[in-house]
């Protein structure tokens, strides 16, 4: 089987983010004096090709480690890009035919639901200019841009590039107007902010994507591995980013289940019945290891189920608890194998162990898919404010 590398190599003195830590490899034992090979390391958390975690713009967002592996690894979706000037703006316009990251498409291609999630990949041709000053001139994605790609579903962006905002000679990481609340850094990044704002990451310096172009020309479905280092609270961590062409037959599992109407009413009453107890175990049983939650009353986007039992649990520990749980106006909307559910609940609970208590009208959606075992899984939870 073809493998594609993609990675630039770690050496000493390699070209780093202007201001970033340099790069330092040097031998610490040998085998003559110490009966081993040892390398010592020295780089930055953004050297080489690396990946960025929406902590990197963002305290209080998602660090590498607190992100699901299965960001890291599915189909590519490149778009050729060469012909934007250097220095120049990727616009939405560019990127306009793009397919959505895995909640539509064809049974048993990449973007159906059950086939591997897409990759976005940006084939600039700044590769080309590795380790020259024509490297920081690079293309950059428009705000509008990285809100399409958002929009499109995608968790997982590369370039061949520096960076997916622009680079002067003059910037630095320190730059950034760092976020100290979970919201945008309001700086001089918005694609960053706009991109890891939706629990995106972002993978940059990539190499070799003219390899990944000429095999989707061809016709075939390339699978990316971006595996980064596993390091605790990074904000970004260097990888050795691989692909591989795929044969048909390996994306073209069998197409899941449709789901029912009885299914999915049973499922949201399933849900509202554990909050209602405030059952944890029962509750969280109910989400994908991989869903997601927005509520507007919180000061940040939760991306990850962990994220949302944290806040479960601190809850509780306060002295929290469900009192009163009716829901009402519901509605379903099916969707093959994926459907959505909203309804209007109104919720009483007990906010701490002194007796006080809060009351709520919101409008709730929550997205159920069919999971690999046939059952019904919440993949996405959205609380926002009920409209008087």
């Amino acid at each position: 089987m073809t493998w594609f590398d993609l990675s630039v190599p770690l050496r000493t003195g390699m070209p780093v983010y202007p201001g970033d830590p340099e790069v330092r490899i040097a031998s610490a034992l040998t085998v003559e004096a110490d009966g081993a090979n040892v390398l010592s390391l020295g780089l930055g958390s953004h050297s080489g090709t690396h990946a960025d975690a929406p902590l990197h713009v963002g305290n209080g967002w998602a660090a590498l480690d607190e992100l699901p592996l299965s960001l890291f690894g599915g189909v590519a979706e490149i778009v050729d890009v060469r012909d934007v000037a250097r220095g120049g703006a990727i616009t939405a316009a560019h990127l306009a035919g793009i397919a959505p990251a895995g909640s539509a498409g064809e049974p048993g291609k990449p973007g159906y639901p059950g086939s591997p999630e897409k990759i976005l990949l940006l084939h600039t041709g700044c590769a080309a200019a590795w380790g020259t000053e024509e490297y920081l001139k690079h293309p950059w994605l428009e705000a509008a841009a990285a809100q399409l790609i958002v929009d499109r579903g995608y968790r997982a962006v590369g370039l061949d590039a520096l960076s997916v905002d622009p680079t002067s000679p003059g910037a630095t990481h320190g730059d950034q107007q760092g976020n100290q609340d979970g919201g945008p850094a309001g700086g001089g990044f918005p694609a960053h902010d706009i991109l890891a704002g939706n629990g995106c990451i972002i993978v940059e310096n990539l190499t070799g994507l003219e390899q990944v172009q000429r095999a989707t020309d061809a016709g075939s479905d390339v699978e990316l591995f971006l595996f980064p280092l596993r390091i605790p609270g990074a904000d970004g961590a260097p990888i050795r980013a691989v692909a591989r062409p795929l044969p048909a037959a390996v994306l073209r599992p069998a197409a899941p289940r449709d789901l029912s109407r009885e299914e999915v009413q049973e499922a949201a009453d399933r849900l509202v019945a554990a909050f209602a107890a405030t059952d944890t175990e029962a509750y969280f049983a109910a989400f994908s290891p991989e869903a997601t939650f927005i509520f507007h009353p919180e000061a940040q986007r939760l991306g990850s189920r962990s994220a949302y039992r944290t806040l479960w649990d601190s809850w509780l520990a306060g002295g929290w608890r469900v009192l009163e749980c009716r829901s009402s106006e519901q509605d379903i909307q099916l969707l093959g194998a994926t459907a959505v559910f909203s309804h209007r609940v109104a919720t009483t609970v007990r906010v701490d162990r002194d007796g006080g208590r809060d009351t709520s009208d919101e409008r709730e959606t929550i997205i159920f898919s069919r999971a690999p075992d046939g059952g019904i899984v919440c993949m996405h939870e959205h609380l926002s404010a009920c409209p008087q």
